[in-house]
């Protein structure tokens, strides 16, 4: 023991020495400009053969038959420069990516990666060949990740760690289990980042709050200074308690764990769905829980302790005190979110790799690494004058349930309301009904138009559009198949296909179908044609024996409207934003509330708020018991009240909910985040701490009681 504490001693003094800190600069530097030097050179080499893939099977057209779809249908290759791509697992789904009307491929970049993926190295990311500037991005990141921990002087525990981290991992590397060592080396980068990324915040802020940083005329500090010492404070102590400590170690710790936990059967796109869907909802959760506790408790601790009688003194006053609190929170919960997100978005990527199927490929990247905003067909409503004529006529021609209302049983309004309901509701449920049928010989289309709005820019851009479908009919059992015909009247193209009933479907919808005033219209037919070769007159129209339906979300347009970094990363703002809010609660409540009081409120604000949807909904299905005696119902009213107002209060946290939009594939837009940013972070963090700051400073901190 002796040896080695005499070797690390040594090993130790070296690594605080200037030369030392230069020479390994300049190696940190070399190693990462050979090795992202080397991604660059076979992420270009990668692209230039997708580009070349890409126009050749542009040529390509099953009806002509020409030499490259003829090649494509029988072996499922195509030739480019003499090297030959594709093979057997392309061409079992080959035949469905043709266009039946025109014989061109469609999706054909998806296609081009399918067919040069088998000469792409395993250990190059597909991110790399799609967006270059990643490759610079990431070798800079890893650059400066190296450069702290240089001249922070930690590079002899971080070797040691990375030491261990390597040996925990070259069991399961030797026994094949790739997802295990991936995990394993997933956790020991994480632990180290974010200790590296805290030793800087401390740096960065020890620095803001030395008094020679910045100070006033009269050669006070300024508050800044006040600001980041209580801030740095707060960090430190972050590491100290314990509570905090087990959350971020939590997060550290099982984050890496998770892609072990998913079933690796399971088609590519819902095991990237599932991914993303626990592992964002443990940073958040995880996150959130530490920002409340840790904000209650480090101010009711030093409240408790008096300690806060030394630091809310002149010229560290309570506004200070507390704002200096709120920015260490929120800069903790940076760093944390910082890590957690590139974690994700690595994982992420590591987990789409496994899409080796075409569909599932498509799937990965149509429907999951996606931003895309989605569109509803727009229905009719009855208006007011209509629902109240229809009400009030069926109601005096119920005899029952006027006698029901005359003998007190029902209350008129209560009635009226609920007939009202049922029909807006009954509207709404036949248009989107479809009878079986839509087309009869010799007779134009009768089927229901359904109008799609607002595509107006998707026409525009040339973006291709996605109809997702899922259908209700008969049995709805998933083993039954009935046919389905879309119709373009606008254009007079029609689509059949097969669905099964209760999944989700899709069908892609050239952009130049939708109409100069920016609307798709479409016809469902309940059916379809015979498959003959005949001529298109002599076709029979077949209709399902039974009604299809669907829900008022089951049908929609789609399109890519940004990629999914962009969107994940704003989703991650979001959090923030959250986070930041529940951090200035959570000081604020300590400031008049003891610790326990203080984490009960928090919490109950923190799960109203993320609940407040579904209490809503509740309430406004809540009625009082008729039957009940006056006082029971007075006291179910006021429940009602009060659950209402407080899902009314925290809707606007409710609805800032990125983690699920980016699970879905769906936008999370620019002008949402500017809405959650001035909302909850401006708006409610500002009341919030308008209300801790009015009570702190009528509080009485300190009291001489005459013993020491």
């Amino acid at each position: 023991m002796k040896t080695i504490r005499k070797i690390w001693g040594v090993l130790d003094e070296v690594q605080h020495r200037s030369t030392a800190k230069i020479v390994l600069t300049v190696l940190a530097v070399l190693v990462v400009g050979a090795v992202f030097g080397k991604i660059w050179l076979e992420a270009g080499a990668a692209r230039a053969r997708f580009d070349d893939v890409v126009e050749v099977l542009r040529d390509a057209n099953s009806i002509e038959m020409d030499a490259v779809a003829t090649r494509l249908l029988d072996t499922g290759e195509v030739e480019v420069g003499g090297e030959t791509f594709g093979g057997p697992s392309v061409k079992a789904g080959i035949s469905e990516f043709f266009d039946t009307e025109s014989g061109r491929l469609t999706q054909i970049a998806e296609l081009g990666a399918l067919f040069i993926a088998t000469t792409i190295p395993d250990w190059l990311p597909t991110l790399a060949i799609d967006r270059p500037e990643f490759v610079v991005w990431g070798g800079l990141l890893v650059l400066a990740w190296l450069l702290i921990v240089i001249w922070t002087e930690i590079s002899l525990p971080v070797f040691v760690t990375l030491l261990a981290t390597f040996a925990l991992a070259a069991v399961p590397w030797w026994q094949g289990y790739r997802g295990v060592v991936v995990s394993i080396l997933g956790v020991g980068v994480l632990v180290i980042t974010f200790v590296l990324l805290v030793r800087l915040l401390l740096l960065v802020l020890s620095v803001l709050s030395s008094p020679r940083a910045t100070s006033n005329r009269h050669g006070r500090p300024s508050r800044l200074v006040g600001v980041a010492a209580v801030a740095h404070t707060l960090v430190r102590e972050s590491i100290r308690l314990r509570i905090s400590l087990a959350f971020i170690v939590l997060m550290l710790v099982t984050l890496p764990l998770i892609p072990l936990w998913i079933d690796p059967d399971a088609p590519v796109r819902y095991q990237l769905q599932d991914f993303l869907s626990d592992s964002m909802a443990l940073v958040y959760t995880l996150a959130a829980c530490m920002t409340l506790v840790l904000a209650c408790a480090t101010v009711s601790f030093e409240v408790r302790d008096r300690q806060i009688w030394h630091l809310v003194t002149k010229p560290l006053g309570r506004l200070e005190y507390m704002i200096g609190k709120w920015v260490g929170l929120v800069l903790l919960n940076l760093v944390l979110l910082a890590i957690g997100g590139v974690s994700i978005f690595s994982f992420t990527q590591y987990l789409s790799t496994r899409a080796d199927d075409p569909m599932q490929a498509i799937e990965v990247h149509d429907e999951v690494l996606t931003a895309r905003v989605g569109v509803y067909p727009s229905f009719d409503r009855l208006t007011e004058d209509q629902v109240r004529d229809r009400a009030l006529a069926e109601y005096e021609s119920d005899l029952l349930l006027k006698s029901e209302v005359e003998d007190g049983i029902r209350t008129y309004a209560d009635t009226i309301r609920r007939i009202v309901r049922r029909l807006r509701k009954e509207y709404l449920d036949q248009q989107r009904m479809i009878e079986p049928g839509g087309f009869e010989d010799g007779k134009e289309y009768d089927a229901r138009v359904y109008e799609f709005e607002g595509l107006g820019a998707a026409r525009d851009e040339g973006l291709n559009l996605t109809l997702r479908y899922l259908f209700h009919i008969g049995r709805s059992e998933n083993i039954d198949r009935y046919p389905v015909v879309f119709r373009f009247p606008s254009q007079g193209e029609e689509v059949g296909q097969e669905f099964v009933p209760e999944q989700w479907h899709r069908l892609l919808v050239p952009a130049s179908f939708v109409d100069e005033d920016g609307i798709l219209r479409v016809q469902i037919l309940n059916g379809g044609f015979s498959v003959s070769t005949q001529s298109a007159a002599t076709r029979r129209f077949f209709s399902n024996g039974a009604t299809l339906f669907f829900d008022a979300t089951d049908v929609e347009i789609m399109w890519q409207a940004a990629s999914f970094e962009s969107n994940f990363l704003r989703a991650m703002i979001v959090n923030w934003t959250k986070l930041a809010f529940l951090a200035m609660l959570g000081v604020s409540a300590a400031t008049f509330l003891s610790f326990p009081v203080a984490v009960l409120l928090a919490f109950t604000v923190f799960v109203g708020g993320s609940m407040a949807s579904f209490i809503g909904n509740s309430v406004t299905l809540f009625r009082p018991d008729a039957e009940a005696i006056a006082l029971i119902q007075w006291v179910q009213i006021l429940i009602g009240w009060i659950a209402g107002s407080v899902a009314w209060l925290l809707e606007p946290f409710g609805q800032a909910s990125p983690n699920s939009m980016v699970v879905e594939g769906r936008l999370v837009s620019w002008a949402g985040v500017g809405r959650d940013l001035l909302v909850i972070g401006l708006l409610w963090c500002g009341m919030a701490l308008g209300i801790g700051l009015l009570v702190f400073r009528r509080r009485e901190l300190a009291t001489y009681s005459g013993h020491g």
